[in-house]
């Protein structure tokens, strides 16, 4: 078979497959082009799934008449300067031309300034240009998609899904863009409807009410870097991320790897295994710590010395963290009113009552009834203890040092983690194929000699050594801790809640699981029936 160049029509429609590949990709391109054109009002609509006709109006700055043809030509564009100093969503230049080799496109547009609007209409190398009066703003409508590649228009989605696609599209861009008001109709029916607001209510329009109220506001900054958004309490958490969003100078992006592990690393034990929390971050940095993919999927970034970055995240998202009270609420039977406001402190000083069971701790803060599960409590109380030492006490030489097996995995992660492990305490040194020797460990392994092999082997699992090396001083923290049913003195128990309020991370044990469940005395007061806060200012003096 010779080589042969390929027909200018063909290159078009592959080249045009790369950026448009369904209805998604349209709505994305024209979406992003009302964003960078600085709209505040953009509405969507679909027909047929968005197959038969797309429809995106907005008020943004529009095209002047003479630029109307040349927006239509592939790289053309008014948003690219140099690749290191991208500002806007789209910079490629070939979204409009690529829609236009895909579908009919009109395109309607006029800038305040300009006396007049028109339209241009154009499919394939086909071009017709009107003049009309017309609002500020720009309307484009896209029609009959792919009709001319039956192929293509055959592998799209069903109508219904295809919307659906829409909609998780356009419902993300307003979670990390709420001050744009934003509609969208699939078949004449409103689909979703935003005015101009908060990203709270961005929230609850998207996530619902619930959700919504269990979620902090954060804000913070430092130097060049700035980070807004929401994120979720503890006790909300999902086994997936799609509702983890993030954006980098307002393109929503998937995570970097180096900044979604500085925000679980935050959470620490707050999660179970396996868990993420929710949330729409917004996070601002200079223009040039960014490479943007060039490529059509512009949602992967690489990040310029990203150490820097995870650890301003990590820090903000900390800080989020330990300002807030984070104990769980005891299961509610009815719906309360609204959500408590959160108090600005941390864990507060807990007064002994008594216990349930030699299991549960019944103690008091001001106008809170707290049930703590010692066992929890105390599995805290060694861990932070045995962090503490780890950190601070000299690792300590075996005068015999101990020999251990390694698996070919085990022995590929001890390579990648020596130097973290050293500075942890552990040492290791070859001994053969797959053997090493144990020449130091952490202090307060001194006197638990079976410990040690499990603690090797516990180091080099998961998928750093950060998270591994706290699922070892779990492991090991539990083994101390006060049981079940084991009787506790009030001197004891009391002594255990203070320690438990000295704690860095006091809401939960280390496995993720909390240490205290908090009930409020009003809301007692409305499970035993009595009326309001005057009623139970009344109980409190016997009345």
């Amino acid at each position: 078979m010779s080589i042969r160049k390929l027909p200018p029509e063909l290159v078009r429609e592959i080249a045009a497959g790369e950026v448009i590949s369904g209805v998604t990709d349209v709505a994305r391109e024209l979406l992003e082009n009302a964003l960078d054109a600085g709209a505040t009002r953009i509405q969507i609509e679909l027909w047929g799934g968005g197959q038969d006709r797309i429809v995106v109006t907005d008020n943004g700055s529009g095209i002047p008449v003479e630029e109307l043809a040349l927006a239509l030509e592939p790289h053309a564009t008014s948003k690219l300067g140099d690749l290191s100093h991208i500002r806007t969503l789209g910079f490629r230049g070939e979204g409009l031309w690529a829609i236009r080799q895909a579908a009919h496109i009109r395109l309607t547009s006029r800038p305040a300034h300009q006396l007049g609007g028109a339209t241009l209409t154009a499919f394939g190398d086909e071009t017709r240009l009107e003049q009309h009066p017309a609002p500020a703003g720009t309307k484009v409508e896209v029609s009959s998609l792919f009709a001319h590649l039956p192929a293509r228009r055959k592998a799209l989605e069903a109508p219904s899904q295809e919307a659906r696609q829409v909609l998780f599209l356009v419902s993300r861009y307003l979670l990390h863009r709420p001050e744009v008001a934003l509609r969208l109709v699939v078949d004449g029916e409103e689909k979703l409807n935003h005015a101009s607001g908060s990203q709270t209510e961005a929230a609850k329009l998207i996530w619902g009410p619930v959700v919504a109220n269990r979620l902090l506001a954060l804000e913070s900054g430092q130097g060049e870097f700035r980070l807004r958004g929401l994120l979720s309490r503890p006790e909300l958490s999902r086994p997936r991320r799609d509702r983890l969003l993030l954006a980098l100078n307002g393109r929503p992006v998937e995570w970097p790897e180096p900044l979604l592990q500085a925000l679980l690393s935050a959470y620490r034990e707050l999660l179970p295994n396996g868990q993420y929390p929710l949330g729409v971050l917004n996070l601002e940095l200079p223009l040039e710590r960014v490479l943007v993919n060039t490529s059509p999927d512009k949602s992967r970034v690489r990040l310029i010395e990203p150490e820097a970055i995870a650890e301003f995240l990590g820090g903000a998202v900390q800080g989020l963290l330990s300002a807030h009270p984070l104990a769980r609420a005891l299961p509610e039977p009815t719906p309360l009113s609204g959500p408590v406001p959160a108090r600005p402190s941390s864990f507060p000083r807990l007064r002994y009552l008594g216990n349930f069971r030699n299991l549960y701790l019944l103690a008091e803060a001001e106008e809170e009834l707290y049930v703590v599960d010692q066992h929890a409590a105390h599995e805290r109380i060694v861990y932070e203890e045995l962090s503490r030492r780890y950190r601070l006490e000299a690792p300590l030489e075996l005068p015999h040092p101990e020999l251990i097996s390694l698996s070919l995995s085990e022995e590929a992660y001890y390579a990648e983690r020596a130097e973290e492990l050293s500075a942890a305490g552990l040492v290791l040194e070859a001994f053969g194929p797959q053997r090493y020797r144990i020449r130091s460990v952490p202090a307060f392994l001194a006197g638990h000699p079976s410990l040690i092999p499990e603690v090797v082997r516990g180091s080099l699992g998961s998928s750093s050594f950060e998270a591994a090396w706290r699922t070892v001083l779990a492991r090991l923290a539990c083994l101390p801790a006060i049981r079940a049913g084991h009787p506790l003195s009030s001197g004891s128990a009391q002594a255990l809640l203070d320690a438990l309020q000295g704690c860095e991370l006091p809401w939960t044990c280390p496995h993720g699981r909390p240490t205290a469940l908090v009930l409020g005395e009003l809301e007692l007061a409305r499970r035993f029936g009595r009326r309001g806060v005057r009623a139970v200012e009344r109980s409190r003096v016997g009345l």
